[in-house]
């Protein structure tokens, strides 16, 4: 048996930083830690991060991609054997499915487990994406929050062919997702660091270089943008060099109840990570922006219609506009660091 690997500082720094402020870990705890064959390395760092405080233990699952049905039975098992009160998922899982599975975040919810979800998790979303200081994050989530609170007008530029005006609304308000989840039932995605609303409307060229789920495994970082057309807040019309890809994405949402209709903008708050990789689960967070066509999650943004998709896309180091001051510039924030907060 061949000697286990140190990790890199960076990593393991991550692997802390998750364990220990995203998740609030202490003696009191028990850890489980979801992963599958290729992911297993950066499970064990995560593991034994959690070891030096309590008790971790890490479960190895099926190939998601291969049968969901077996893998889900076996995350059950995991569940209702360790019945862990912290939880990390680090497996692929291209469809994105096991997120958006109410019975998975039911059980969570009867554990009272704290849960960081983490699909695609590879070496730059656990040493560049968690080597971060999380209070930061989450101070700088809240004050972007408070500052666009009562926007009522978004333009987005980029130097790729971004075009975009967006008409917002009090009524829906922006929803920090901070990357803190330290109370039993509390979790989502990591890294993490974004502000999110369901606009009105929107009309213009967004031209994104990355796609999400269940795109993003196969499409990575676009060598040339993807072009959609968006009228009346909806995408009409999609134009890439590969128009196959193009095809099936519209497809994707077309066929879809309101799979078409632009329920996300959101501003990535994580000013530690630097540029877009190619991988959803870190580029969400870069400072710049993703929109989502499909689901607008109503329970958040206050939006009056539901769809069974959601598409994130990332457009690369765009500048934003809203009501009349400049938020990013290629990119980079250009409003006070020390932010109002309500």
């Amino acid at each position: 048996m061949s000697e286990p690997t140190t990790p890199r500082p960076d990593v393991a720094r991550g692997a802390a930083e998750l364990l220990h402020t995203c998740l609030a870990c202490t003696g009191a705890d028990r850890v489980l830690v979801l992963t599958d064959r290729a992911t297993r390395p950066l499970a064990e760092v995560i593991a034994d991060q959690a070891r030096s405080v309590t008790s971790a233990s890490v479960a190895v699952i099926p190939d998601i991609a291969a049968g969901y049905e077996t893998a889900r039975q076996e995350i059950e098992r995991a569940l209702d054997t360790h019945r862990p009160t912290v939880t990390v998922f680090a497996a692929a899982d291209p469809g994105d499915l096991l997120a958006w599975d109410p019975t998975f975040w039911d059980h969570l919810e009867r554990l009272g487990a704290r849960h960081a979800h983490m699909p695609a998790l590879d070496d730059v979303c656990l040493g560049i994406g968690m080597a971060v200081d999380y209070t930061e994050v989450a101070r700088f989530t809240l004050g972007v929050r408070d500052l666009l609170a009562g926007t009522r007008s978004a333009h987005i530029t980029s130097a790729t062919g971004t075009d975009l005006s967006l008409t917002c609304s009090p009524d829906r308000p922006w929803t920090p997702f901070t990357g803190l989840y330290q109370c039993g039932g509390q979790g989502g995605r990591l890294p993490q660091g974004e502000v999110f609303c369901t606009p009105l409307t929107a009309e213009g060229i967004l031209a994104v270089s990355v796609v999400g789920y269940p795109f993003n495994a196969e499409s990575g970082l676009l060598a040339e943008p993807l072009l959609i057309e968006v009228a009346d807040g909806s995408a009409v019309a999609f134009d890439h060099p590969d128009e196959r890809f193009a095809s099936r994405l519209g497809t994707w949402l077309g066929d879809a109840p309101g799979g078409l209709r632009l329920g996300e903008f959101a501003l990535g708050t994580n000013r530690s990570l630097p540029a877009i990789t190619g991988n959803l689960l870190f580029d969400e967070n870069v400072p710049g922006v993703h929109i989502a066509f499909g689901h607008p999650f109503p329970d958040y943004t206050g939006a009056d219609w539901e769809s069974p998709v959601h598409v994130d896309m990332v457009v690369e180091r765009p500048s934003v506009h809203m009501d009349g001051l400049t938020v990013l510039t290629d990119g980079r924030y250009r409003i006070p660091d020390r932010l109002p907060r309500s």
